[in-house]
């Protein structure tokens, strides 16, 4: 079971820091060529783009369990795919983040203990799912910042 997150205030915070970390991600990868964008660095690993889709098409898988409590989401619910493209992307990674912080928003801090099915982990609190989407964030955006500095020699400190 995933740690719970049951804070509604600490969870606005963390999710408006996705939205501050994401913008110098986003603003480097305007500068860069589609190869560049589409380049894994490493073989059998994925690209930036790649990895940015993911992280918008996982917003949106993971909003779509909780709300389909608790009932497990069917393949027909399944968000589809993101496409491989920067303009599409940065059009997902806003409207499910948004859609994300509009569901923590517009419900009250009660729903957070609320269990929910996610995919293959099975139950867990809508709580725990978000505790999750957070954590996903930051691995795939420590993989992205790296790529980045491979691709683009960036020093960050």
């Amino acid at each position: 079971m995933f740690p719970k997150l049951e804070s509604k205030s600490d969870i606005l915070k963390m999710l408006d820091e996705m939205t501050a970390k994401r913008k110098p991600i986003l603003e480097y990868c305007r500068t860069m060529n589609e190869e560049q964008l589409n380049n894994p660095v490493y073989p059998g690993t994925w690209s930036i783009l790649q990895n940015l889709s993911h992280l918008a098409w996982a917003e949106a898988w993971m909003l779509a369990w909780i709300q389909t409590r608790p009932n497990p989401l069917s393949q027909e619910e399944r968000p589809a795919d993101v496409p491989l493209n920067l303009p599409a992307i940065s059009k997902a990674l806003d409207e499910e983040h948004a859609a994300m912080i509009a569901f923590v928003k517009g419900n009250p801090e009660a729903v957070l203990k609320e269990k929910t099915l996610y995919s293959k982990t099975g139950e867990q609190s809508v709580g725990g799912v978000l505790y999750h989407l957070i954590g996903h964030e930051v691995h795939h955006r420590a993989f992205i910042w790296h790529k980045l500095e491979k691709l683009l020699g960036l020093k960050r400190s």
